[in-house]
């Protein structure tokens, strides 16, 4: 009776000892199916920020854009017409490169991974921001690939403008219309600022129509703005 009592408890050991063999397998499965399961769904994650789910074709820009101001004159008229702005030349780099590819539009990152939209930046040359938004700032700049100081002045608000593959050469103003003119070339990045109070528009409800521009009157590209007062900031603090 006892051999036979021996034998059983070893069996019974072994069927517990073989039972947390299988549960640990199990656990191990478990945790590595769950695993790939969340690097699935991170993959899908990742490949639905860098395109559409469904091949599609899409209007470029791939977003809203500003409607342009409901009255405007031909380039050239702006610049023999027009008011002279002055300007300042925050930087000046003839031999800079655009790079095709920066590493935060990877799609690990997801924020500035969308194809369509990395192919709406790469056709213009022509960016226009104000300092007002630290957040929307940090989109310009993470859209164009390119990082310029902020001055952020207080009292006279500026108009950044940034101009790729162009000499620039003056700025004009006429109704709800900027001219930023500047002679071509195959490399280099120019940064100006101009005062909004310097601007003059017909109505300020409507957005800036910005152009880049040859001497010539030949547009290279545009941009629209909305309209920002000089007093902004100080309108702020009221």
């Amino acid at each position: 009776m006892c051999n036979v009592k021996k034998i059983s408890l070893c069996m019974i050991s072994l069927i517990l000892f073989n039972l947390s063999i299988v549960s640990s397998y199990d656990a191990k499965e478990s945790n590595r199916v769950n695993g790939l399961k969340a690097q699935i769904t991170g993959l899908e994650n990742r490949l639905r920020s860098l395109e559409p789910i469904k091949p599609q074709t899409i209007a470029d820009p791939p977003f809203p854009e500003l409607s342009p101001p409901s009255k405007f004159v031909p380039l050239t008229q702006v610049i023999e017409d027009g008011i002279t702005i002055p300007y300042d030349v925050i930087i000046n780099n003839p031999g800079y490169k655009r790079p095709a590819y920066e590493e935060y539009w990877h799609s690990s990152i997801g924020r500035w991974s969308y194809v369509p939209t990395r192919i709406h930046y790469a056709l213009h040359r022509l960016f226009t921001n104000y300092d007002i938004a630290l957040s929307e700032w940090y989109d310009f700049e993470q859209n164009m690939g390119f990082t310029i100081p902020m001055f952020q002045n207080k009292t006279d608000l500026d108009l950044y403008i940034v101009a790729f593959q162009s000499d620039i050469t003056a700025v004009y103003t006429m109704g709800n219309q900027v001219v930023v003119v500047g002679n071509p070339r195959r490399t280099g990045v120019q940064v100006i600022t101009i005062k909004t109070s310097a601007i003059h528009p017909t109505n300020t409800e409507e957005s800036l129509l910005m152009q880049l521009s040859t001497q010539a009157g030949e547009e290279l590209d545009y941009a629209l703005i909305s309209y920002i007062s000089s007093d902004f900031r100080l309108k702020q603090k009221e």
